[in-house]
């Protein structure tokens, strides 16, 4: 490669950095931790071997902290196409037209240890953003993929509701179930995600699926967006979920999730709701 070549090239990746946003540098810095992350058989086939280190690294660095992070990326090369910090429990992010046209954009963002893992209602912006064919939530206990190629918008506003009832149904059925508030709190987070796998893959709609992770232990060698994390239920929820568990006139989880399935035209099987 002569001089000039050299020259452009270097400018070229010197303009993509700075645009990667103020928050890019503070990424950078954070340290690489040696942690339980995902393998490469865990992401889908189409993503390339740089895209699972950009994924490896990103779990690795944001494990631990205590407010967000969300990077756009290229899923077949790797390469970090835009990069926000966030709060304890949201990132808002705005894009340009066009900004990743070009591109095969999926999204990771992290959800702090007193957070649930799954995704929340406000993760599903996905079902409206065309650029965007993965979402990735690096939750503390689990690791979620949503695939979710092409506009899906009845089916956003649809999922924006029936993720919060189903979340507000699993607290009420665990509450009813085990009395220590850390078991509920981890019990809801493993009902919640169980439940949402249900929801979203029965449906049987092409390009769409929600896939959940294990981690395991290795060694370390339209134009907006936002992010919100539901947080594990407090004492005073648990116990408002309690009354309304232990009022007759009051339907129960099973039964709210039962009547939300029914009513959105969803065939479902009673007594295999919740099943162990």
């Amino acid at each position: 490669m002569n001089t000039k070549k050299f020259i452009i090239c270097l400018l070229f990746l010197i303009l993509n950095l700075l645009d990667l946003g103020p928050d890019f540098d503070d990424y950078q810095k954070l340290e690489i931790q040696n942690v339980s992350s995902i393998t490469r058989e865990d992401l889908p086939s189409e993503f390339g071997d740089e895209a699972f280190k950009t994924v490896d690294e990103f779990i690795r660095k944001t494990r631990d902290l205590n407010f967000e992070f969300v990077i756009y990326f290229d899923y077949i090369t790797g390469e970090i196409l835009k990069c926000v910090k966030g709060a304890s429990n949201n990132v808002k992010m705005v894009f340009e037209d066009d900004e990743f046209d070009g591109y095969h954009v999926a999204s990771i963002h992290n959800h702090p240890k007193d957070l649930l893992s799954p995704p929340s209602s406000k993760n599903f912006g996905i079902f409206i953003r065309a650029f965007e064919d993965y979402e990735l939530v690096a939750g503390f206990n689990s690791f979620w993929i949503l695939k979710a190629k092409g506009v899906h918008q009845t089916l956003f506003y649809e999922t924006n509701i029936m993720s919060d009832s189903i979340s507000d149904a699993c607290l009420d059925y665990c509450s009813s179930r085990y009395s220590d508030d850390k078991i509920i709190g981890k019990m809801h987070d493993i009902r919640y995600g169980t439940e949402l796998l249900k929801y979203i893959n029965k449906k049987n709609i092409n390009d769409i699926q929600l896939m959940k992770k294990e981690y395991v232990a290795m060694s370390i060698n339209l134009n907006t967006a936002e992010y919100h994390c539901k947080g594990r239920p407090t004492h005073e929820e648990i116990e408002l979920a309690r009354k309304r568990v232990a009022d007759p006139n009051i339907l129960t989880g099973k039964d709210k999730l039962y009547a939300m399935y029914k009513m959105i035209g969803m065939d479902v099987d009673y007594d295999r709701i919740f099943e162990d």
